[in-house]
């Protein structure tokens, strides 16, 4: 499972300070529910930008003792399988075209756009009105700046759909579904 990890750092910080290390388990397994059952399995490396650099973070996993589930603590300045950072995916998405990070990154910044409008129609079924009445005939560009108000800024945002919604802005991944609990 996935869960977004909230930070102030930068992905450059993140990574000057090898914060990866520093990262607690959450206190309940998000799969089962158990408190206190996570303990540290390993990390992962991804890919995610910071200007117009691409840089390398490790990632902290954590295993629950009782379902053995492993959890990934994914910082909230990433998206989930996206390599543009949040910061610069929201500027994009809010058409701050004039910066530097979205001008150099536009072209990918696009095709999430598209993948997002994609998953729209799904998203809307996933989340219904939990961020406000959904028009009959929603658009992506309404549902974008609904989002927003809602939540402060794509990192909250992101956090919710995963943590309650088990979904994203881009799709209904593997890693946001809880597994089923074997019987005992």
């Amino acid at each position: 499972m996935q869960r977004i990890y909230p930070t102030s750092l930068t992905p450059e910080q993140y990574v000057q300070q090898d914060y990866h290390k520093q990262v607690k388990a959450p206190e309940n397994c998000p799969n089962c529910g158990a408190a206190h059952t996570l303990e540290a399995l390993c990390y992962y490396h991804r890919y995610v930008t910071w200007l117009t650099a691409v840089l390398i973070i490790s990632v902290r996993r954590f295993l629950c003792r009782k379902c053995l589930v492993s959890v990934s603590c994914l910082p909230a300045f990433a998206q989930p399988y996206r390599a543009i950072n949040t910061a610069t995916v929201a500027a994009g998405f809010s058409g701050q075209t004039r910066t530097r990070e979205v001008q150099h990154w536009g072209t990918a910044i696009a095709s999430y756009w598209q993948r997002f409008e994609d998953h729209l129609p799904v998203l809307l079924r996933q989340v219904g009105n939990a961020f406000g009445p959904v028009p009959l005939q929603p658009k992506a560009r309404d549902f974008w700046r609904q989002l927003l108000e809602h939540c402060g800024g794509l990192a909250n945002a992101t956090g919710q759909l995963v943590h309650q919604f088990h979904t994203c802005l881009f799709g209904t991944y593997r890693c946001h579904q809880r597994r089923q609990l074997q019987a005992a």
